[in-house]
């Protein structure tokens, strides 16, 4: 099928960019918000307290994970039908988008009240089992279970609300979508603030964050019926059919999500079991930090990945090639920065942050860096993967979790803290740190040399160079002494790097040129004609069979 640029590709162009845009801030100002809520609750809350909501909080999150992998498909269906209703298909006319759309949302309403039932119960059940197991006064151990029960029944209701968010991603509303989904979270975490200074305990940071589910759930739905009121007031029945053909690469996904579960996300339980509970909050607070970078770091893919399933089924390969190629280097040169802030200045954050002795050590920041540039460049492929319905991965992420598990059985209580960490690494590379990109490149139909020479290198010459710019700036001879001085010396170095790897690595010879006549470096030239190939987000490109035909 041949490749032609249409009409509409600058408003297409721009949605990825303001979707990529509003994934990026929105992260930014949730990150901010819980960076800001934990020296609060540091602070504030007693040290076995303080334990006890991060893993009550932490294990309510995973909760919303467990939805049998329906809002990742319901994403990708919704978007291909967006992209379908722009095509004609083998020389057909595309189906009716509204009956379409109605069935599809009414299956997923069905199939998501049951997975909210089914997980919230489990979930709860489970959980009580567990905080039982903890050495826990009991007028503790009574909050805990309140609090879990809240937390509880408040992710059932989001779990239920995944079908509304669902329906707005795929749709290709992202930036929409990503700025609801932050302004109800960045409420709930200035709440959750407020409680905590007035002296509020567990009990009120649940029901806190139970009501912000109920509020976000609230938001979508009025924000999909006043965008699309046709699509939105679509009647629709229950599908057994639809429902199958949902649930079975959901269902694929969900055990992806199990194995990257039990490899990411299990950490605190082999702490809270093998060592000192009062060891968490300082292992939470560094792998915070870390998974934070990395979330900031996968913002790119996440967004761009709808585009991409959009633009599967008019077969524009040329422009998800560049889509991919250019996300990677956005998203792993932003990891690499990440993590040369991390190796080099992490004990003045953590300094500045949460003050003094809150430093979990050298060697488990090492390796948390190192795990999460891996988990980046994984992540990013894996999304855009998923996105043309390329599920495969289960095994090899289930094998990663049982790795990770009987790898921390045995070093978390012979290495401590660093066996725990080290314990994830060494599952990752043996398994889906390799097997995943060369899948996806394949998939994707991206040469494994190109992918090394425009990503790979270029990433880990800037991470070389972030490296030692940060540690000249924070323990060189010149260093500042005070912790708020090489904190700052290092972001202003790693700024300085961002721009100049901007510039190099994102922007090609045509949009450098545009910077340059915009700031008045260079002369203005006429709008040239481009390869979409070649430019990425900037020139997206699908078919023009119509054009053809005519």
């Amino acid at each position: 099928m041949t490749d032609a640029p249409v009409a509409s590709q600058p408003s297409t162009a721009r949605r990825i960019t303001v979707a990529v845009l509003a994934m990026w801030g929105s992260r930014v100002v949730a990150i901010a918000c819980s960076l800001a809520l934990m020296p609060i609750l540091f602070r504030r809350l007693p040290s076995a307290e303080l334990g006890v909501w991060l893993l009550l909080s932490q294990s309510g999150t995973l909760v919303l994970l467990l939805d049998f992998g329906l809002t990742s498909t319901l994403i990708r269906r919704f978007a291909f039908l967006r992209g379908e209703a722009s095509i004609e298909a083998a020389g057909r006319a595309a189906q009716d988008p509204t009956l379409a759309f109605g069935r599809l949302a009414a299956t997923g309403r069905g199939l998501y009240r049951l997975i909210a039932i089914g997980v919230g119960v489990v979930s709860w059940i489970g959980g009580l089992i567990f905080l039982s197991t903890l050495e826990l006064d009991p007028e503790l151990l009574w909050r805990a279970r309140c609090a879990w029960t809240i937390i509880c029944a408040g992710q059932m209701v989001a779990l239920s609300s995944g079908l509304w968010t669902a329906a707005i991603s795929g749709l290709g509303y992202v930036a929409p979508v990503s700025l609801i989904s932050i302004g109800f979270t960045s409420l709930t975490l200035l709440v959750q603030c407020a409680l905590a200074l007035a002296g509020g305990g567990l009990v009120s940071l649940a029901v806190a964050s139970a009501l912000g589910g109920v509020a976000l759930r609230i938001a979508a739905i009025k924000y999909l019926a006043r965008k699309e009121p046709a699509l939105a007031a679509a009647a629709g029945r229950w599908n057994r059919a639809e429902a199958i053909s949902l649930m079975a690469p959901s269902f694929k996904y969900f055990l992806t999500e199990i194995g990257a579960l039990m490899l990411m996300r299990s950490d605190q339980y082999f702490i809270a079991g093998y060592l000192d509970p009062k060891t968490l909050p300082s292992y939470v607070a560094a792998y915070t930090l870390a998974s934070n970078a990395a979330v900031i770091s996968i913002a790119v893919g996440d967004a761009a990945s709808i585009y991409v399933s959009q633009l599967w089924r008019t077969e524009a390969r040329g422009s998800i090639r560049a889509i991919v190629m250019r996300s990677a280097r956005v998203g792993m040169g932003l990891m690499a920065l990440g993590a040369a802030l991390l190796l080099f200045a992490g004990p003045a954050i953590m300094t500045v942050w949460l003050g003094e002795g809150y430093f979990v050590g050298a060697e488990v920041m090492t390796i948390f860096s190192i795990m999460l540039l891996i988990y980046v460049q994984q992540s990013l492929l894996f999304s855009f993967s998923r996105a043309t319905e390329n599920e495969i991965y289960a095994p090899w992420y289930i094998a990663a979790g049982l790795l990770n598990v009987a790898l921390s059985f045995v070093l978390t209580p012979t290495l401590g803290l660093p066996g725990v960490a080290l314990s994830t690494l060494l599952a990752q590379a043996a398994t889906t740190g390799w097997h995943i990109p060369r899948s996806a490149l394949r998939r994707l139909e991206i040469p494994a040399r190109l992918y090394v020479g425009q990503v790979v290198l270029p990433i880990g010459a800037l991470l070389v160079t972030a490296c030692a710019a940060v540690w000249l700036v924070t323990e060189g001879p010149l260093a500042p002494a005070q912790a708020v001085g090489k904190l700052a010396a290092a972001v202003a170095v790693t700024s300085v790097l961002a721009v100049v790897a901007f510039w190099r690595l994102v922007l090609d010879d045509r949009l450098r040129a545009v910077a340059l006549a915009r700031i008045g470096l260079a002369p203005r030239t006429p709008p040239q004609p481009h390869d979409g190939a070649a430019s990425g987000y900037a020139l997206l490109r699908v078919p023009a069979d119509r054009a053809h035909k005519k």
